[in-house]
């Protein structure tokens, strides 16, 4: 009988990504009353085109080197974690005394690329850290789901302490307890194990081979070889049902940011004050923590393609029922649904990624991915920013993506499956 794995680094790694998470939402808010947010109401519009294409730029600087890094090397993934955390740290403490200075932007830049590369570096180490192979897509889905539900919780904490410090002692404190929160997320991911990628056995020299009968020369078992090695791994194409899924997850990921966008413009010009805007993305960030709950029960049933296609068709449900009826009640039921639709999609490419592409190209995958992910989510976002776009018929157009993207990828799918099916066994 094969003893149950432990535990243990999956636990630790959850630790690193809700202090991660903490420290991010402390940061925040420590920033809310800097020059970020001291932005006038006539300036709003290319204020905010500026900070949305700001967001594409730390995958210009993970993208190339961490994916490189990632790529089946032995402690990569735990010395990045530790990096990241460390960096984030010193930015942050940093920052206290240049709240009101212009040097404020290149270390706010800074604390973004360390998080993005951290977000990075935990989806590439889910898979090494796993029990060993025999436990497949379930135990990915259910750990992309804690780590999501961790997420959440640490943001949420660190959120409420953040305000409480902030109104108490100022935003100093509030960066000096993300520096903290930091640092001993540190000393979390330096304590996570170094893993190894498993290689065949050699064949023994020593061992005679005899030859069956009639046979004079049989072939003789070479132990399997990796087919991918780092140099090579960045050629070669991730599977068939990755890309699919990349493409999937990509329209949903534009379609959110267009629709967020578009009902915060809507909303402004219907002269909802600020509380209305900050129950819409409130709702939004309940819907993605709503999704981290309850979408692993549902991955039961539907795996990573059902949720994928599952969150085209909500994203694509929830636009069309917008139409014509934008409010703040409304649209904060649509930032709900919308937050669960892209948790969805994101659960499900997650885990499809991290169980189809090998471990020497699994950090290139990623990181081409986040990066597609998040130049889709600004590329949506910047359209209703940019220009004075109806509302109507903009949610339809959206509606009508979804669906054909849907459509799209179930045909996908279905062709994979005939071609796999026809393939000699």
């Amino acid at each position: 009988m094969r003893a149950r794995p432990s535990r243990r680094p999956l636990d630790r790694l959850a630790w690193v990504h809700a202090v991660s998470t903490c420290g991010d939402a402390l940061v925040a808010v420590a920033l809310a009353g800097t020059l970020f947010f001291a932005v006038p109401v006539a300036a709003a519009r290319p204020r905010v085109a500026l900070y949305l294409l700001l967001t594409v730029a730390p995958f210009a600087v993970v993208a190339p080197l961490l994916g490189r890094l990632l790529d089946g090397r032995s402690g990569a993934g735990r010395l990045a974690l530790a990096a990241a955390m460390a960096l984030r740290a010193v930015l942050a403490a940093l920052a206290v005394a240049r709240t009101q200075s212009l040097l404020l932007y290149p270390l706010a830049f800074g604390l973004l690329v360390c998080s993005r590369a951290h977000g990075i570096s935990r989806t590439a180490m889910v898979p090494e850290l796993l029990a060993p192979a025999g436990r497949g897509e379930r135990d990915l889905v259910a750990v992309n789901g804690r780590m999501a539900r961790v997420a959440a919780l640490g943001g949420t904490a660190g959120a409420l302490l953040g305000v409480g410090l902030d109104r108490l002692a100022g935003g100093g404190a509030v960066l000096w307890t993300s520096a903290l929160a930091f640092a001993a997320g540190t000393a979390l991911a330096l304590s996570l194990p170094t893993t190894r990628s498993r290689r065949a056995p050699a064949p023994d020299p020593g061992a005679r081979r005899d030859p069956g009968p009639g046979s004079r020369r049989d072939p003789v078992p070479q132990p399997r070889r990796h087919p991918l090695d780092r140099r090579a791994a960045r050629l070669v194409r991730p599977p068939g049902r990755v890309r699919l899924a990349r493409t999937a997850n990509t329209c949903v990921r534009g379609v959110g940011g267009f629709t967020l966008f578009l009902l915060a413009f809507e909303l402004r010009r219907q002269g909802v004050g600020t509380a209305g805007l900050g129950l819409l993305l409130a709702a939004v960030g309940v819907g993605g923590v709503v999704g981290a709950f309850l979408l692993p029960r549902a991955a039961r049933l539907v795996r990573e393609d059902g949720l994928l296609a599952g969150g085209l068709l909500l994203c694509g449900t929830t636009a069309w029922l917008l139409a014509g009826r934008v409010g703040v009640e409304t649209a904060a039921a649509g930032g709900l649904a919308m937050g669960a639709g892209i948790a969805a999609a994101r659960l499900g490419f997650e885990s499809l990624v991290q169980r189809e592409v090998p471990a020497p190209a699994r950090g290139t995958a990623i990181t081409r991915a986040e990066t597609t992910f998040q130049l889709a989510w600004v590329a949506g976002a910047v359209l209703p920013v940019a220009f004075p776009l109806p509302t109507t018929p903009s949610l339809l157009a959206a509606a009508v993506v979804c669906l054909v993207a849907a459509t799209t990828y179930t045909v996908g799918l279905l062709r994979l499956r005939r071609a796999r099916d026809r393939q000699p066994v």
